[in-house]
């Protein structure tokens, strides 16, 4: 039996290496999802695959350390970083 959760977050990027000079230089934000697929030959002693809660709350974490962030390359500006990070936190 499989079971699958989706998991949905907004995050935004710059992307360095491209030809659109507006792309390199732009940050710009994307909707992106993750699916996530359990599989087990048996059902648990709650008659579960697995426990959405459980699954979720170990997750949430990882999930919302994306969302409404932005991704840096690592061979960007140190000092840009910095500069967005501040910006950040000032607003």
């Amino acid at each position: 039996m499989r079971i699958r959760k989706l998991f949905k977050f907004e995050n935004a990027h710059i992307v360095r290496n491209c030809s659109s000079e507006r792309c390199k230089h732009s940050i710009h934000g994307h909707s992106y999802q993750i699916e996530l697929i359990l599989e087990a030959k048996r059902l648990d002693h709650g008659q579960m695959v697995y426990d959405f809660g459980l699954l979720k709350s170990s997750i949430k974490d990882i999930i919302d350390s994306f969302d409404h962030a932005i991704c840096f390359w690592n061979k960007d500006d140190p000092e840009y970083v910095a500069a967005c990070k501040n910006s950040v936190r000032a607003g």
